[in-house]
């Protein structure tokens, strides 16, 4: 087993392909995330119309990132309809390119460390996500770790030039990634290093063009929106829930309460123990390394807190940030501790092999769920054999829009600008004007039926009697029904964190 080991560790293809096929099992949870879609039908849009948008010919920045778009956009144009799961898979290899060259780093001589770091990282929960769901997260992660590795660690000056500029145009909150690293870079070298700022210019000058020049706006779209939608989502801002807010995005336990709180500070606590050892200890790690693991857990940090204090609720935001901290952990436990290490050892190993089984336990109640609500809403809407001609007003615009190619109008107006202005109009009835004003030909709304006097489609009694006119209630979609029909196993998770609400679908009548 140790001679089988030695040999894929001391061949970079054979441990890259490890890594990635341990994650593959991931596939058959059916677990995508929703917000996946949206970048998806934008690179459609893209192949389709050679517009950047989600409906036609109408120009938007959709999505957050414009390099996965491109990207997605490429893998649409080669594999067609079935482009997810290559790239999918693409994504998973550049995780494990990313994982590989931070291992490097940490452990530039010893092979079976960097094996065990390589392939315990990538089973890590937030890897498993970063890599599988998705998002622009695994290309991110090799993004990061490739300036880390042939700039910090290489010096290479293309790298300094090339790596900021596809950090930017993947998302542009990378700046605060390209911030922190500029101190290391600083403290390393003692000296600016002028073609990384060149390159940090030229990416934001580039992306804040060409965001100008064809969308005519500085930033990309859903910033603007979510700004405007999620204004007053939480009324809650004491000192206290922003306190739980940091912890439950920063760990992994999917709770709000003391006892998060109480365990992800006692984590930090540990980390930072750790990272005093690893500093300290003269006898492990170049000071390159250390720097690294110093740059790494700050950013972590900084995201973590950044994003939670402006109250970003999306939990794919921490997926990176958490990697890094499982990095640190790895290092301190492969590399410093040397407290019956052997049984520490397997013990850290036994914890990230569980944490394996649990993310694929996670993902698999989220598939199930998707595949049963939002997957079947979309083949019922199918049926009508619809297109871009028909409309729909929903949120989220993911996975629904995307298989069924309807003109889109989403609750939070990410995907169509015309919600914006609606909610600017009248904060507290820009639901139903919407529907009074575009008419969409199908409506999906979340927990609650349309209409009455409160809630989030409340509709005035003037307005009432034309809607009833106008739509009639053709399905509904209740989270009860697919949790009681559930696998036994999922029905007990589900009774212990129900996850999914019901969903209520409206079709305009044909006579009018």
């Amino acid at each position: 087993m140790k001679t089988v080991l030695s040999k894929i560790f001391n061949t970079p293809f054979l441990l890259i392909l490890l890594a990635v096929l341990v994650k593959i099992p991931l596939f058959f949870t059916k677990n995508i995330q929703e917000d996946s879609f949206i970048t998806w039908r934008v690179a459609r849009n893209l192949v389709q119309y050679c517009v950047i948008g989600f409906n036609g010919d109408e120009r938007i920045s959709a999505s957050t990132t414009h390099f996965y778009v491109f990207i997605t956009a490429f893998f649409q144009l080669i594999f067609g309809d079935n482009f997810i799961y290559p790239l999918l898979t693409f994504s998973g290899i550049l995780f494990a390119i990313g994982s590989w060259w931070l291992a490097k780093i940490l452990f530039p001589i010893d092979v079976m460390k960097r094996g065990l770091f390589v392939l315990l990282l990538n089973i890590t929960p937030p890897a498993l996500t970063a890599s599988f769901l998705g998002m622009e997260y695994g290309i991110l992660f090799f993004l990061y770790n490739g300036l880390i590795y042939f700039g910090l660690f290489k010096s290479r000056k293309w790298a300094y030039f090339l790596f900021p500029i596809l950090l930017l145009w993947t998302r542009v909150d990378t700046v605060i990634f390209l911030g922190i690293f500029f101190l290391a870079d600083l403290y390393l070298k003692r000296k600016i290093n002028f073609v990384y700022i060149l390159g940090g210019i030229i990416g934001i000058v580039t992306v804040v063009g060409f965001n100008y020049l064809y969308f005519g706006e500085i930033v990309n779209h859903t910033i603007t929106a979510k700004k405007i939608a999620y204004k007053n989502l939480i009324k809650d801002n004491t000192t206290q829930h922003l306190l739980y807010q940091w912890a439950y995005y920063g760990g992994l336990i999917k709770k709000y309460g003391i006892y998060t709180f109480l365990l992800f500070v006692a984590f930090l606590s540990f980390l930072g123990f750790a990272v005093f050892k690893i500093i300290k200890d003269k006898k492990v790690g170049m000071q390159k390394t250390k720097v690294v693991l110093v740059l790494i857990l700050v950013f972590a940090l900084a995201k973590i807190t950044i994003f939670s204090l402006f109250k970003a609720y999306f939990d794919w935001y921490y997926w990176l940030p958490r990697v890094f901290l499982f990095a640190i952990v790895l290092y301190y436990f492969l590399n410093v501790n040397n407290w019956k290490k052997k049984s520490v050892l397997v013990g850290i190993v036994l914890v990230f092999i569980a944490s394996y089984f649990l993310q694929m336990i996670q993902s698999y109640t989220i598939g199930y769920m998707e595949e049963r609500q939002r997957m079947t809403i979309a083949a019922d809407i199918n049926k009508d054999e619809v297109g871009l001609e028909k409309s729909i007003l929903l949120e989220p615009a993911g996975i629904i829009p995307f298989y069924t190619q309807l003109y889109t109008y989403d609750e939070v107006g990410l995907v169509n600008e015309r919600i914006n202005d609606e909610m600017l109009n009248d904060e507290n009835y820009w639901w139903i004007n919407s529907v009074n004003r575009f008419h969409p030909d199908y409506i999906l709304t979340i927990a609650k039926k349309a209409g009455g006097a409160e809630g989030f489609y409340k509709i005035k009694p003037a307005d009432q009697v034309q809607f009833n006119d106008d739509y009639e209630l053709v399905k509904t979609y209740p989270i009860a029904k697919i949790h009681d029909n559930a696998p036994q196993m999922l029905k007990w998770i589900y009774q212990l964190r129900p996850i999914g609400k019901d969903y209520y679908l409206y079709k305009r009548r044909t006579n009018l």
